[in-house]
């Protein structure tokens, strides 16, 4: 398992997530890619299938369509979301390898991941591991999505 870290960027109110060390250098760096810093938060992930695991999908959304990352956990997801959505670019079909929740459930030794969406005309997701957190995005207008009650969408290792 990999660490997956969260950024943000304040010009532009978006969140991003990465394992990969390149794009970490690079946002750490500040020189390519201008105004992300960490937030401090991170969770695990796996960078190749594991048993049980499915693969997560990564889409670049556009700049006409907001300008971020969408991280889609199964194939079912994905195939909608590029059914709906064909101008999102598809950077990668495996990016990384989560555990799908059943009926919102993540599994003994799993972390649940919840992910939130800013309903803006500018798109962007946010993933997080505490309710808390999650809970003050809500409050601040984005939407929970996932499965069950606490809108699990994706499990983590711990």
């Amino acid at each position: 398992a990999v660490p997956v870290v969260e950024y943000y960027n304040a010009a532009l109110d978006h969140y991003f997530i990465t394992w990969m060390q390149d794009e970490i250098a690079k946002l750490d760096a500040g020189d390519v890619t201008k105004g992300w810093a960490r937030t401090g938060r991170s969770f695990h992930a796996y960078v190749a299938a594991q048993s049980g695991t499915s693969p997560v999908y990564r889409f670049y959304i556009p700049p006409a369509s907001g300008n971020s990352h969408f991280y889609g956990r199964d194939a079912a997801e994905c195939d909608a979301t590029a059914a709906d959505h064909p101008d999102f670019l598809l950077e990668a079909a495996a990016f990384m390898h989560m555990f799908v929740p059943s009926e919102g459930a993540c599994a003994a030794n799993t972390q649940p991941i919840y992910r939130v969406y800013d309903n803006r005309a500018d798109a962007n997701h946010r993933y997080v591991t505490d309710t808390a957190t999650r809970d003050q995005m809500v409050a601040r207008g984005w939407v929970a999505e996932g499965d069950g009650p606490d809108r699990v969408v994706m499990c983590g290792p711990k």
